[in-house]
């Protein structure tokens, strides 16, 4: 814990946007075991007589934040020990983090007091070895870069008390682990590639004949010839200032994700070494019996699974690194299959539950505020807190969320009108469903098929879980049955349209959900399996596969099939993990990630469907 007496402080005068203070104070050690608790905003790095102790800040909210808890027993000397910190204010708000104004509360203490605290006392300046003030961005959703420069420290003052919440708790889940270095290979003109995508934190070494500026782009594709680090308002890039003779430089407040590296020197200097130290979150994987393209698509789906765990689980570590309801719905349930451990999961879901907006409905993503929300991934937030409860028999999350699941589906219901039916939400909420014709939320509010069907989906474990906590579900789902199929289904063909503006637009996503929800027909059925509709995304396809399985156990053949048919094709082209969409770099306008995690969900349907009969 955070000794009571810690204050949250920062220097003196008004912190700016991207800002970097050093810190620095002093404990005199005796004996035993030594623990040191902090909070920083936006995140830090610790040192202990200047070696490195931890780093790496669990992101919360303005009422409820997290302190990282690090034994630095080794690091301490009998006597006088210097405690120093770098912490970055970001001053901005993103898709991972909400701006709370500047501040860092820490103690160091033994086994039976208290050494230090952080107070007026302790001594901070700007940090001169990083770039404060810069607003140039990697991208919206990661926020600010972070660029580098020769240099220490400002003159050290006494610090200033910050007024922030002592709503502080524990990190609920472990903290990554740096694994071993991993080189990158030269290619040509100053282009590196690692061997494979990888998630971490970039390092390099240098030999230089004078002083100067590196800059290095990652990405995860040079489809181009060479890394495409500038994709308009995106910026795939830092800049290193470095002094003559040699150096070494690791960057560990941006954490990167790429498989090419591409390096920029000024003249006189060598790139000795360049790379990047793994950073992943320490879980032990699940075997398989699987052989041959099966275990290689099985294998690939946990790598990228793998790659998109870091705080909270992420949709791409390259592009956002955010956590979403949705994505990570996907991610928590092949994860249930592929890994030891399920606090992972339900540190996520907990944190989620945290970002309730004033309708009722769940930011976009977590922690932020004020974002373009998206009401379909509201509702799968019951559907996967239903789906932990049913894979981990823990039923004590739902005292912690149940607030925000009653909001979620009460929103829904308050919005049932004569029709029967829930209309879209008007801007700025987000109708999007994915990213297929029809689907991706540009056109005006109208009643939705897969918004609609989603909802009696979302109800349905919503009744069970309400069973759990004994408590009443009076929702009249035969009713919003039975207008979904006058508004939608078409007699003809068994098909059911899109929405009441495009009743000639058919979709296997919407007749997945719709078929989940009890609806449709064998023709319903065949259609999914023609491959005569709008398809469904790799994000999305689960349902369409969940849909065929719940009609008859024997499609498993086709949605195996499906499956190999189109990650093999991903698996051929190179991908060393699976992307965002089809489409792969060339979607979103050159923007498409090569490591999204909502797209590796074969990992579940090998495990229940092949190694289950095996």
């Amino acid at each position: 814990m955070i000794n009571s007496l810690a204050k949250w402080i920062w220097r003196e005068g008004d912190p700016q946007k991207n800002e970097f203070v050093y810190f620095e104070d002093t404990f005199n050690y005796k004996g035993g075991k030594l623990t040191l608790s902090i909070c920083a905003e936006t995140d830090y790095i610790a040192y202990v007589n200047g070696k490195e102790v931890a780093f790496g800040q669990y992101a919360g909210y303005p009422d409820l934040k997290f302190f990282d808890e690090t034994d630095i027993t080794e690091y301490a000397e009998r006597g006088e020990n210097k405690l120093s910190l770098t912490v970055r204010y970001e001053g901005v708000n993103t898709a991972t983090h909400i701006d709370d104004g500047a501040g860092v509360i820490f103690s160091v203490e033994s086994e039976d007091s208290c050494l230090v605290f952080s107070s007026e006392s302790t001594l901070s300046a700007l940090d001169e070895r990083y770039v404060s003030g810069s607003v140039r961005q990697v991208t919206r959703q990661l926020g600010l870069s972070v660029d580098m420069k020769c240099g220490t420290h400002g003159a050290l003052n006494r610090s200033v008390i910050q007024d922030k919440t002592k709503n502080i708790r524990k990190r609920p889940i472990k903290k990554c682990v740096i694994g071993d270095a991993v080189k990158a290979h030269p290619l040509r003109n100053g282009l590196y590639d690692l061997g494979r995508e990888y998630a971490g934190y970039l390092y390099f070494k240098y030999k230089s004949c004078k002083s100067g500026e590196i800059r290095v782009a990652y990405g995860e594709h040079i489809t181009d010839g060479g890394v495409r680090y500038i994709i308009r308002d995106r910026n795939f890039s830092f800049t290193f200032g470095i002094n003559e003779g040699e150096g070494e430089i690791c960057q560990k407040f941006v954490r990167i994700a790429a498989r090419y590296l591409e390096v920029f020197l000024p003249l006189g200097c060598e790139l000795v070494e360049i790379g990047i130290l793994p950073n992943l979150y320490p879980l032990t994987e699940k075997g398989h019996s699987l052989c041959g393209r099966d275990a290689d698509i099985y294998e690939t789906s946990v790598r990228t699974l793998r790659l998109c765990m870091n705080m909270h689980y992420e949709d791409c570590p390259w592009r956002e690194q955010a956590l979403y309801v949705m994505d990570s719905r996907n991610q928590m349930l092949a994860g249930y299959y592929a890994f030891h451990e399920t606090e992972f999961a339900r540190a996520c879901l907990a944190l989620m539950s945290h970002g309730v907006r004033d309708d009722g409905l769940l930011e976009l993503t977590f922690p932020a505020k004020n974002t373009p929300a998206i009401p379909f991934f509201s509702l799968m937030y019951p559907v996967a807190v239903f789906e932990y409860t049913e894979h981990t028999g823990d039923v004590s999350l739902l005292d912690e969320v149940w607030d925000s699941i009653k909001g979620i589906m009460n929103t829904f219901v308050s919005r049932l009108d004569g029709t029967g039916l829930v209309k879209e939400f008007t801007k700025p909420l987000w109708n999007f469903y994915e990213w297929t014709d029809g689907s991706s939320g540009k056109d005006e509010p109208s009643y939705s098929l897969i918004l609609n069907s989603a909802f009696l989906y979302s109800l349905a474990r919503y009744e069970k879980l309400c069973k759990i906590k004994e408590e009443a579900f009076f929702v009249n789902t035969d009713a919003i049955k039975d207008a979904i199929v006058r508004e939608f289904f078409d007699k003809e063909s068994g098909l059911f349209c899109l929405s009441d503006t495009k009743k000639n637009t058919f979709s296997e996503l919407g007749q997945a959900f719709a078929m989940l929800s009890g609806l449709g027909d064998e023709r319903t059925v065949d259609a999914l399996k023609s491959g005569k509709l709008i398809p469904a995304s790799l994000s999305m396809a689960c349902f369409v596969y969940d849909a065929l399985l719940d009609a008859d156990k024997n499609n498993a053949d086709y949605v195996l099939s499906d499956i190999r048919k189109k990650y093999s094709a991903l698996l051929d082209r190179g991908l060393t993990s699976f992307p965002e969409t089809l489409e792969c770099e060339e979607g979103f306008e050159k923007a498409g990630s090569l490591c999204h995690g909502w797209s590796a969900m074969p990992a579940y349907y090998y495990k229940t469907l092949l190694e289950k009969e095996r």
